[in-house]
């Protein structure tokens, strides 16, 4: 019976050491996986960067078209024929606008100066009368004095173009001819205004 006991025993110790030499194993094996997950982590995440990292885009630089005589003729001949046809049907080059209670041209309107005054270079015969007008608001002869000032400064700004002033005169209307009947901003901003009007 002692033997028996001594036996159990024994097997009892064996199985007890390769149960914790086991125990021992697994468990570092789990610290040296968590020791070793950060870098087989990174190295993942560094795959997977390179694979997602795009190849650098070549900078190609286009030449620059030299611009041809031609094309920039036939835009200037395409605006002549725009605005020919725009005073055809009206008899009048196109309107510029002003502030309320100024004259000075605004930067918005030197593109509309340029196209008429390229016009009336290419139309070295036309005459032009330009009218100056103005909103509702003010006396009569405070509008009349503020359409002449529009006028002058539309004719200054052409002659400063190089047209020749004995094709340019001037009138001043006030508020006597708006465009716009309405009294509220919407008509005022039409009705402060310059026109053009072919007298030959």
């Amino acid at each position: 019976m002692k033997a028996n006991s001594v036996i159990r025993y024994a097997s009892m110790v064996v199985i007890l050491f390769f149960v914790a030499a086991g125990c021992v194993k697994v468990v570092k094996e789990e610290a040296m996986q968590k020791t070793t997950l950060p870098e087989k982590q990174e190295s993942t995440v560094a795959k997977k960067e390179a694979k997602e990292e795009k190849p650098a885009i070549k900078e190609e630089r286009v030449a620059e078209q030299p611009i041809m005589e031609a094309s920039k003729e036939k835009a200037e001949a395409a605006v002549v024929d725009e605005l020919g046809a725009i005073t055809e049907k009206t008899g009048m080059l196109l309107t510029v606008y002003f502030d309320f209670d100024r004259f000075t041209i605004r930067d918005d309107m030197q593109s509309v100066f340029e196209k008429n005054a390229e016009w009336l270079k290419k139309n070295s015969n036309v005459k032009i009368r330009i009218e100056g007008h103005c909103d509702e608001r003010g006396t009569n002869e405070y509008n009349i004095a503020l359409g002449e000032r529009r006028a002058q400064s539309i004719r200054e700004y052409l002659v400063n173009y190089g047209i020749n002033p004995s094709r340019l005169s001037t009138i001043s209307y006030g508020e006597e001819k708006p465009v716009a009947a309405g009294h509220d901003e919407d008509s005022w901003t039409k009705n402060r205004r310059g026109e053009f009007v072919i007298v030959k």
